[in-house]
């Protein structure tokens, strides 16, 4: 091989090797033990009644908790940053907003469960009920409509009407719009029951999967609800990064919410101990971590 040839030959494999590292610079995760991981605000969804701003100091306080025991912060926010927050509004926060507006207790608890999904019961028997004598009625409005309409064919085929007659069709016209407009209220309001059939149903079977109890069945009433149930959620895909908060009940348990899937972002999994930021279920509003935090960051980092 001639010198020239070898020169190009080393030469490529430089740039070769130097293209290598930039991708892998680029590409990779960064490190929380060593540098901040920044991350920048997304979508937003107006439906939870919060702002921009108080989305973002809700943000910036749960990152914060992950710093404070360490006096540096483990995150930063950036226009540009790796990790996306976004809170949208679906089934899940719809369920919870509209059983709160009917004054049932949600604390996710054994007990609460207990409680909704004995009243759960009521609602379908209740459901069953009111379904059946709609469509009773539906049937008895229909078959009078059919009488009605055949008759008033008929004395219009005639030419004539006695006035006796013309008086009983009115009368009969009138009770028949008075039986639609009934009807279609009762459809409303068993549309209202399903409705809350349904958000019973999410909002059950999201506290019995964070309490390794039975989940119910959707019992196919109305528009199916996904069974999954999850207040937030950390995803790390096709080297996207993100944060997505679906659900919170009040402004502690959104930073809750929050600093758990930060936790994720650094690399932690679920803890075992009860109140910690990283259990499964949050049973705490305070907005520090615990001894058990601490440990397992330290563990995952290295950390004396």
């Amino acid at each position: 091989m001639s010198t020239s040839s070898k020169t190009i030959g080393w030469v490529f494999f430089f740039f070769l090797a130097i293209l290598i590292i930039l991708i892998i610079s680029f590409v990779r995760t960064p490190d929380p033990c060593r540098e901040t991981i920044t991350y920048r605000l997304g979508n937003v969804d107006e439906r939870f009644n919060l702002t921009r701003e108080e989305f973002r100091t809700a943000v910036n306080m749960a990152a914060a908790m992950w710093g404070k025991p360490f006096n540096r912060d483990l995150f930063r926010e950036d226009p540009d940053g790796t990790i996306e927050i976004n809170l949208l509004y679906d089934y899940r926060q719809e369920a919870t907003d509209r059983l709160k507006k009917l004054h049932y207790k949600i604390d996710r608890s054994k007990g609460s469960y207990e409680e909704l999904k004995s009243r759960l019961e009521n609602l379908r028997a209740e459901y069953e009920q009111k379904k059946a004598g709609l469509n009773s009625d539906f049937n008895d409005y229909n078959a009078k409509g059919n009488a009605f309409n055949t008759e008033t064919e008929s004395w219009n085929r005639r030419g004539e009407v006695p006035q006796s007659i013309h008086m009983r069709l009115i009368k009969e016209k009138d009770e028949l719009i008075t039986s639609n407009d009934n009807l279609h209220a009762r459809q409303e309001e068993i549309k209202a029951l399903v409705d809350t059939i349904n958000s019973m149903v999410v909002v059950i079977n999201e506290i019995a999967s964070n309490n390794n109890m039975d989940l119910v069945d959707q019992y196919n009433i109305g528009n199916t609800l996904g069974r999954e149930f999850c207040e937030g959620f950390y995803e790390y895909k096709n080297g996207k990064r993100s944060i997505t908060i679906y659900q919170y009940d009040n402004e502690y348990r959104l930073v809750r919410v929050l600093a758990h899937e930060f936790g994720h972002a650094l690399g932690l999994n679920h803890s075992k101990s009860a109140g910690a930021v990283m259990y499964p279920l949050i049973q705490s509003d305070s907005l520090e971590l615990t001894v058990d935090d601490i440990a397992a960051l330290k563990g995952h980092c290295k950390i004396k």
